[in-house]
């Protein structure tokens, strides 16, 4: 059976526009960040969030790091920040480990 990628939504804490696609730092509406708080989660029709093979390809495998100066969440193969430049092994961590998260994935099988 194929893999298939799924986009995570969050919701914005300023303005409480839900539902943005998690490829979005800031929301649609009001323009605010996403911040360390930010909790993703599944759409409830997942076979409408299924990535095509193109826009899977831009994604990787592993969670977005979250710079420990600037707060900027950033890919995880970025080797720095694209906020302020810090170098990713000075991160305390990534999205899973500030937010405990063990065996999450959005993959869907």
């Amino acid at each position: 059976m194929e893999s298939k990628r799924i986009e995570g939504l969050w919701d914005c804490a300023y303005c409480g526009n839900t539902g943005i696609k998690a490829r979005y730092g800031e929301c649609q509406q009001c323009g605010s960040p996403r911040g360390p708080e930010t909790r993703f989660y599944l759409p409830d029709d997942l076979q409408g969030a299924v990535l095509t093979k193109e826009e899977a390809a831009k994604t990787t495998n592993e969670p977005d790091w979250m710079c420990s100066y600037c707060s900027t969440y950033n890919r995880s193969d970025a080797t720095v920040c694209k906020g302020c430049g810090a170098l990713k092994k000075e991160a305390d961590g990534n999205y899973g480990t500030r937010h405990k998260l063990t065996g999450f994935s959005f993959w869907k099988k």
